[in-house]
């Protein structure tokens, strides 16, 4: 066999005696090959005497095995990375038990080869991690255990949670789908019962009353198990979840975005992927088209409007209107000198100048 396949084959291996349990398209993503060669691979795995396992109720394969292969032996590069990625999950807010995760890392790191280490330490000495600003995991800590057991044992929880949305505390039966660590904070995804019988105007409440709805884990006042279980959907999937989002809230509509970014800004958009349906062309003036076919316009129109005047909203009618209307408040709001909020300050200004 060539080297590439068997390094894919040992990659396949690996992912399936790590725990998890696959579908056949995410194996195809990790070894970035077609599902019919992920097929083929498995099947040369299974006549090698490789005992792993399908279930046909939820399309998955795992092993059961304990050690199909050796311990990993890491190269300097690899962990090099590793020892970073640990550094980004310690300061970015993601552990929920800060010490644990540092101790986690010492461990790690005193379990390398003594020429691994030394590879890896003067480099780290140069380099470091600044994540974004994200709210504080340890204080939810006890909520994020709680949860994790009735994911574990398919146990509702009694919740009381307050609705920024609603702008008042609901309460209900949930049955939670999914923890997950999404753009700073921890979220929970699930059905809830309502004790009050109305209906839900949470993020993901679209079309369907039956859809999951997203939890800021923060915002959980309350929460209780019960005794009662719920069937867990093996279908369920984060990526269909929230389909073409902007971020993490899944509009009704679809929308395709068109937005001009003026030279000032247009390089700094270009060398991020913002979404995965984004296209980019540079204008001869070196500005920038940016396209995206978005679902909903809430989030990614408070993105836009980050960039203030060096960004033009080009499609769709709607997303230009509510960049015409958020600019007309901002205008007026600035430019009353008597503004109860600004007076002081504008004031101070004129007086320095």
């Amino acid at each position: 066999m060539r080297t590439g396949r068997v390094e894919r084959l040992l990659k396949l291996i690996q992912a399936m005696q790590a725990g998890r349990e696959y579908r056949v398209e995410e194996l195809a993503r990790l070894a970035a090959v077609s599902r019919r060669t992920v097929f083929r691979d498995l099947g040369l795995l299974q006549r090698a005497g490789m005992p792993y396992r399908y279930c046909r109720k939820t399309h998955r394969y795992w092993t059961e095995q304990a050690a199909v292969l050796p311990p990993v032996s890491l190269s300097p590069g690899e962990a090099l990375s590793l020892l970073l990625a640990v550094r980004q999950h310690l300061y970015s807010g993601v552990a929920a038990d800060a010490q644990v995760a540092a101790s986690a890392a010492l461990k790690l790191e005193s379990m390398l080869p003594r020429v691994v280490q030394d590879y890896c330490q003067p480099r780290l000495r140069h380099m470091d991690v600044r994540p974004d600003p994200a709210s504080d995991a340890e204080s939810i800590a006890d909520m994020l255990a709680i949860l994790q057991s009735a994911l574990l044992r398919t146990r509702k929880l009694y919740l009381r949670y307050d609705s920024y949305a609603e702008r008042r505390q609901i309460e209900g039966r949930l049955s939670p789908y999914r923890l997950a660590y999404i753009h700073r904070g921890w979220y929970v995804i699930g059905r809830l019962e309502r004790t009050d019988g109305s209906a839900a105007k949470l993020p993901g409440a679209g079309k369907s009353a039956r859809r999951p709805l997203l939890f800021k884990v923060e915002r959980i006042i309350d929460m209780k198990p019960l005794s009662d279980t719920y069937r867990a959907d093996p279908g369920f999937s984060l990526d269909e979840y929230f389909g073409n989002a902007w971020l993490m809230v899944r509009g009704e509509r679809s929308y395709h975005v068109k937005v001009r970014f003026l030279p000032l800004v247009a390089g700094n958009v270009q060398e991020v992927l913002w979404h995965k349906t984004q296209q980019t062309q540079y204008e001869r003036d070196g500005s920038l088209l940016f396209e995206v076919d978005v679902d909903g316009i809430d989030e990614i129109a408070w993105w836009v409007l980050g960039y203030g005047d060096q960004a033009q909203v080009l499609e769709p009618l709607e997303l230009r209107a509510r960049m015409a209307e958020h600019a007309a408040r901002m205008a007026e709001y600035y430019g009353n000198q008597d503004n109860d909020r600004g007076d002081k300050s504008s004031q101070e200004c004129r007086r320095q100048k």
